[in-house]
C-alpha cells in the first residue's frame, strides 16, 4: 500500500448499477495498493441529507468503510452535487472531509486539489447560483424540509441545471485560464488536480520560466479515469 490515488465525478446513483459496480470493482481491486485515496467531489449524483442518503447508498458506504478499515486513508472534497455531505457521513465512514481548496505536500511535489467548479468563472450564472445555494440561510431553510421535498427540490434543480448547461457554449463550461493562473499563484504551486468539467486531460503551461501542469479527471459515466502519485510522479490512467 504505497500509492496515492485521485478520482472525481463518479456520480453514484442507487438507480445506476453500472457505475456503482464499476466503482466498487475499482475500489476493491486497487485497495491493496492504495495508501491514500482522494475523492475530488461529486462522488454522488446528489446528496440531500446524511441520515437519508447514507441509508440509500448503503452498499457504497460499506465498501468505503471496508477499505478504510483495511488501512487506506480516504479524503473527500465536496463537489457541486454532493456538497451537503456532512459530519455523520464522516463519522460512519471515517473519511476526512477537506476544504474546497487543499494543498498536498507529497515528496518534492506541492499539489493543489480542488473539485474544479471554482475555476469556471466564465459561467457567471453558475457562480451566482453556487453562492446562493451554499448560503447559510438557504441551507437552513432547505434542512427544514422533509426528505421527500428535499429530493423533489434536488431533482428539479438538477434537471434545470442540465437543461441550462446544454444551451451554453462549450467554452463557458470550461475553466477560465486567468483564474487557473491566479490559483497557481495564490497557492504557490505548479500542479493542480481537479475534476468537474468532465474533460479528462493534462494541460501544460510555461510562463515566466515556470512550468505549470493541470490534471483534469474524467467523469465515470463517459471517461472514467484515475490518477496515481508514485515515486514522485503523477500519472493519469483510464479505467
Amino acid at each position: 500500500m504505497n500509492n496515492i490515488y485521485f478520482i472525481s465525478d463518479i456520480h453514484l446513483d442507487p438507480k445506476n448499477s453500472e457505475v456503482t459496480n464499476k466503482f466498487i470493482n475499482f475500489i476493491t481491486n486497487k485497495s491493496c495498493d492504495m495508501k491514500e485515496l482522494y475523492i475530488l467531489g461529486d462522488l454522488f449524483e446528489f446528496w440531500i441529507d446524511d441520515k437519508y442518503d447514507i441509508t440509500q447508498n448503503n452498499l457504497i458506504i460499506t465498501t468505503l468503510k471496508n477499505i478504510v478499515k483495511n488501512g487506506t486513508k480516504v479524503f473527500l472534497t465536496h463537489g457541486n452535487r454532493d456538497f451537503l455531505i456532512g459530519n455523520k457521513f464522516s463519522e460512519i465512514t471515517h473519511i476526512k472531509i477537506l476544504p474546497e481548496n487543499y494543498i498536498l505536500n507529497l515528496g518534492e511535489s506541492k499539489i493543489l486539489i480542488t473539485h474544479g467548479d471554482l475555476l469556471c468563472t466564465d459561467d457567471i450564472d453558475y457562480q451566482k447560483f453556487r453562492k446562493f445555494i451554499r448560503n447559510k440561510i438557504t441551507l437552513k431553510i432547505f434542512n427544514l424540509l422533509s426528505n421527500n421535498l428535499k429530493t423533489k427540490v434536488a431533482s428539479y434543480l438538477r434537471g434545470k441545471s442540465e437543461k441550462i448547461t446544454s444551451q451554453k457554449p462549450e467554452n463557458i463550461m470550461d475553466v477560465n485560464q486567468e483564474t487557473v493562473l491566479s490559483f497557481f499563484k495564490k497557492f504557490k504551486t505548479n500542479v493542480i488536480i481537479h475534476g468537474h468539467t468532465h474533460r479528462k486531460n493534462i494541460h501544460e503551461t510555461r510562463l515566466n520560466d515556470q512550468d505549470y501542469t493541470r490534471y483534469v479527471l474524467g467523469d465515470w459515466h463517459n471517461a472514467p479515469s484515475y490518477i496515481i502519485f508514485k515515486n514522485n510522479k503523477i500519472e493519469l490512467f483510464d479505467i
